[in-house]
């Protein structure tokens, strides 16, 4: 059992300025900011999916799952009029080309464009919270 208490809305902020502070630096670390956006985003992503009343946090659903799979695994548990706000998270083009290996990557990618495109999917998410 995680000594960590799960809070997916603040964890969507926090990683969130976290990468802000590394994008902004006066060296900026486009990796890791990188990921965590692609963090952030999924938080989000995941707190909105836990708000729904009938949903739940299988180890086969979308609360454990990440990027690119997390868009597939939403997409299936999802249906009905609440498929709607999520539908944007599924698109192929959401947060496409970050994956959670990054963390383990040699530090020389995104490119500048693919991380603005990145933040903006991750801003996109958490503008979504309530």
């Amino acid at each position: 059992m995680s000594q960590f208490t799960s809070n997916m809305t603040k964890a969507a902020h926090r990683n969130w300025n976290a990468a802000e502070r590394l994008r902004n630096a006066a060296a900026p670390d486009r990796t890791t900011a990188g990921y965590l956006y692609g963090i952030a985003a999924e938080c989000a992503i995941k707190a909105l999916y836990r708000e729904i009343p009938w949903t739940t946090d299988s180890k086969d659903g979308p609360v454990y799952a990440h990027f690119p799979i997390l868009k597939t695994k939403l997409r299936d548990a999802i249906s009905g009029r609440v498929a709607a706000q999520f539908t944007r998270f599924t698109d192929p083009h959401y947060m496409e080309g970050w994956a959670i290996d990054i963390r383990y990557s040699d530090g020389t990618r995104p490119d500048a464009a693919t991380l603005d495109r990145w933040r903006s999917h991750a801003d996109e998410a958490r503008a979504a919270l309530p």
